[in-house]
């Protein structure tokens, strides 16, 4: 049985490289033929696929991600899908049932997270990226600060945003006011969480926390190959695809809100 990847774009690369470091000797597809690599058995077209598959990850354009996701999840294959997985919670229903159905969560391996402090009045949170991706900078970036706050919340409700060339959210989990800053090809990339005032920092691209000034804890960590890890050993948390279920909700609301 194999591991199938579908899309050899910028993520899809990445996914390639730790498969290939855990000598995983997957299958390609890609619709642009340049892309094949090495000797890898490589198709342009998904439902042309004749090696057996048993795990399939999908890094494509999110406009796609429904219909292929579904298509292997019908064959019984477990299916790794990056996010955002849909483009509606209408569209997501249509797979969402399907106990082999697992959603990108890469910053759920961060070691950061075992620093989140139980008493918390606060959050703010810089999500601001080098480059562009498919959607917005609220779908495409700030979707992994909102699947981690429902690791810590139980109520998740969003406020008011704000777009320009950065965009502002703001909401409030469990009572508790927090917001997003992010946008596209920024200047000063970041990922951090400044907990009350600041007095907590957890740094999601360099793996450290610092409280009071000080630094508390660093570490090497590759998420995304813990990820894959999970993943094709079976030990994937079943409750990602209702943590996209719910950034989906959120960000549908944003619909009923006035947007500045």
């Amino acid at each position: 049985m194999h591991v199938l990847l579908i899309g050899l774009g910028n993520m899809g690369k990445k996914y390639l490289s730790k498969l290939e470091e855990m000598g995983k000797l997957p299958v390609l597809c890609d619709r642009d033929p340049n892309k094949a690599v090495g000797s890898y058995p490589f198709y342009c077209h998904f439902e042309e696929v004749k090696e057996p598959v048993k795990a399939v990850i999908v890094a494509v354009d999110p406009v796609e991600h429904v219909r292929l996701a579904k298509f292997f999840l019908e064959s019984g294959a477990s299916v790794l899908l990056e996010k955002p997985p849909a483009l509606s919670k209408r569209e997501f229903m249509e797979i969402y049932h399907y106990p082999t159905l697992y959603i990108s969560e890469i910053e759920s391996f961060s070691s950061c997270l075992d620093y989140f402090p139980k008493d918390v009045e606060e959050v703010h949170i810089e999500r601001l990226g080098r480059g562009r991706g498919y959607l917005s900078p609220l779908w495409d970036l700030a979707w992994h600060d909102l699947y981690l706050l429902q690791l810590f919340f139980k109520d998740l409700q969003i406020t008011s945003l704000k777009v320009g060339d950065v965009w502002h959210l703001e909401g409030r989990a469990d009572g508790v006011p927090f917001s997003i800053k992010t946008a596209w090809e920024h200047p000063n990339p970041s990922r951090r969480w400044l907990i009350n005032r600041g007095s907590l920092i957890l740094d999601f691209a360099k793996e450290e926390v610092w409280k009071e000034g000080r630094l508390i804890h660093k570490e090497s960590r590759d998420k995304l190959r813990l990820m894959v890890e999970s993943f094709l050993s079976g030990n994937f948390d079943h409750r990602s695809k209702d943590r996209a279920l719910k950034n989906l909700e959120l960000l549908e609301s944003l619909k009923a809100i006035d947007i500045s």
